[in-house]
């Protein structure tokens, strides 16, 4: 099978390249052809010239704009997956409705009645394919003494993570031994990302080597043995600062974390209970919850132990992007045959 895949500008390091290589990986490991569609590219004429089974748009597009387009690409034989961000505007709904421009409409939004709210309102199906664990990348290692902590958290310092941060991470780093890692955290790190950044516009690869080793990161490569060598890894999501908005969407470090062979403590968002169970990655209901489950399973070694081996034992085993992939696949075998 032949893959066109939309990744907009693919050397961009934000969520989108990180989804993009987990797919990636996934398709080629399986023994399908992985092509990159970007923004610099004449997007029709590269279909054309491929000929794709499958063109996944997973990342935003105008749809609306591009409606001609995408049913020009549909009657030529390939088939689209086209992501869709909630809520859809009265004109996107319309398009749906009236011409039906995919094959495949699908998200990570895991909102129990937005698959019928979508039907109600364009007449079509959505389907939920979740973020997942890129296995080149996301495994258990061996515990490494510079990532020994009690807790850590990897991820942007995000202002609708703030609410999280004060209450959770601040009082945690006052009483255990925590890592943070990850950008915007430090005024040193916004400069130095702004330095690395002209370093790539450049081209200066020894700069761009040198500004990335002064930051808070964790390499890419080493983010295993972060999650495999802590005691707790923590995730939050973003949300409204008063923490009123449900969220609906898990991101990719819910799965990534036991993949990896980390103990994790999610935030609430109820979807999580679809994926894992309560003796595979605990669920804290709030700042004060989270709190006292960290305080818990610091002192009850055993029990951290168990839930972690579940926990890794059910994302190797049914959350990478592997299992999304045959996912899609059997959507593509099951999609409209008509033109």
């Amino acid at each position: 099978m032949k893959v066109l895949f939309y990744i907009p500008y693919p050397k961009s390091l934000g969520a989108a390249h990180w989804i993009y290589r987990g797919w990636k990986h996934a398709f080629e490991d399986l023994g399908h052809q992985f092509l990159e569609l970007t923004a610099s590219d004449d997007m029709e004429g590269k279909v054309t010239r491929e000929t794709p089974d499958i063109v996944f748009f997973a990342n935003l597009i105008d749809f609306v704009a591009l409606k001609d387009m995408l049913l020009r690409i549909r009657k030529a034989g390939s088939k689209i997956f086209l992501v869709l961000s909630w809520p859809l505007s009265r004109q996107e709904i319309d398009v749906i409705r009236g011409y039906d421009i995919a094959d495949v409409y699908f998200g990570e939004r895991e909102e129990t009645e937005y698959p019928k709210k979508f039907w109600e309102a364009t007449g079509r199906e959505y389907h939920v394919i979740p973020y997942a664990a890129d296995t080149r990348f996301n495994f258990p290692t061996s515990a490494v003494s510079k990532y020994q902590y009690d807790i850590v958290y990897l991820g942007a310092y995000l202002p609708r993570k703030r609410q999280a941060f004060e209450e959770v991470l601040l009082p945690l780093k006052r009483k255990y031994r925590v890592g943070v890692f990850g950008p915007y955290w430090t005024k040193k790190d916004n400069i130095l990302r702004v330095c690395q950044r002209i370093s790539q516009e450049l081209d200066a690869k020894a700069a761009i080597d040198f500004f990335h080793r002064k930051r808070i990161e964790v390499p890419e490569e080493e983010e295993n043995q972060l999650y495999s060598s802590a005691k707790i890894s923590l995730n939050f999501h973003e949300r409204e600062r008063d923490g009123s908005q449900p969220h609906y969407v898990l991101n990719q470090r819910t799965f990534k974390i036991p993949a990896c062979g980390g103990f994790e403590i999610c935030d609430y968002v109820p979807a999580l209970r679809k994926y894992f169970d309560e003796d595979e990655v605990i669920m804290a209901d709030s700042p004060r919850d989270c709190l006292a489950k960290v305080e818990y399973y610091l002192n009850h070694d055993d029990e951290r132990k168990t839930i972690q081996a579940n926990g890794r034992a059910k994302a190797l085993a049914c959350h990478t992007y592997h299992h999304r992939v045959r996912h899609v696949i059997s959507l593509a075998g099951a999609g409209r045959a008509e033109r």
